[in-house]
């Protein structure tokens, strides 16, 4: 660690987490709202805030949403230039290969909200998915809300009567299933309202939650292997990241097609990390 105190900052489509960095030891640390530099216009303007109120002179942010160097680069520039501290911005993908594999080359898939794997082998880089929402995010929480409330639908739609899944999906959100799709059409931005159901699918006995769990594992575990074919790296070690994988189900399948394992440091510090390896 850096003399000075180091920002760490994961961003999320559920939260934002940072920690303050001093002397090797974390003395502070912050939640915050969602943020995605695609979704929220005002992300630059609370990331300074924060950055602020923190006092770092050196901070990491994993922020999901970048799309291409230069735009990482340019919102480097941007809040350093709007802070007194030199600011590193990553994909959140770049911030938890940082924490996964500090060390030496690996992949890493995150499953939140949203879903991304990164990889590296022998320096070099290859991403595969992030593509959001609207066009993937396949396996993350969001889509494991919209295909549990999708089977939902087409139970309803064959005439059968609710099974525990769909009790399970309206009693976690008060409302009917046509109360569900409403919510979903008045503010189709809220990924949070379909990712928040994944405890209620994961915790269902019901053989509909049980396959979109499993196709939510085998969707992550795919993200991993097109890394490893990408880089012609079958054997390049993989770590998983984010709340999907505290669904014990989604876990396990993952690990046991991918051979993956928890990564050495959380997101939130992966980014101070990130930052101070970028520092020299």
């Amino acid at each position: 660690m850096t003399n000075g105190p180091v920002l760490g900052i994961d961003a999320g489509g559920t939260g934002t987490r940072a920690v303050l960095v001093e002397g090797g030891t974390v003395v502070r640390r912050f939640t915050g709202a969602p943020m995605n530099v695609l979704l929220h216009a005002d992300a630059v303007d609370r990331l300074g805030a924060l950055i602020a109120e923190s006092g770092a002179s050196l901070v990491g942010i994993g922020l999901p949403g970048l799309r291409g160097a230069q735009q990482t680069a340019d919102l480097s520039e941007r809040l350093s230039a709007a802070t007194s501290a030199t600011v590193v911005v990553g994909n959140d993908a770049d911030a938890a290969l940082a924490g996964a594999f500090p060390d030496g080359d690996g992949a890493v898939v995150l499953a939140g909200t949203g879903s991304i794997a990164l990889g590296r082998s022998r320096g070099v880089p290859h991403r595969a998915g992030g593509h959001g929402f609207l066009i993937g995010d396949e396996g993350s929480g969001w889509w494991i809300g919209q295909q549990a409330v999708r089977a939902a639908l087409v139970e309803r739609d064959h005439g059968r009567l609710p099974g525990n899944l769909s009790i399970a999906l309206t009693e976690a959100l008060q409302t009917d299933l046509d109360g569900i799709v409403a919510r979903v059409h008045a503010d189709p931005r809220d990924r949070a309202l379909l990712a928040g159901l994944v405890p209620a699918v994961a915790a269902c006995d019901d053989d509909m939650a049980r396959a979109v769990l499993a196709a939510a594992a085998d969707a992550l575990a795919e993200l991993a292997e097109t890394i490893r074919r990408a880089l012609a790296a079958p054997d390049l070690p993989v770590a998983y990241v984010g709340g999907v994988f505290g669904c014990r189900a989604v876990r396990e399948r993952f690990v046991a097609a991918t051979g993956a394992v928890a990564p050495q440091h959380p997101p939130e510090l992966a980014a101070a990390l990130m930052a101070e390896a970028a520092a020299g």
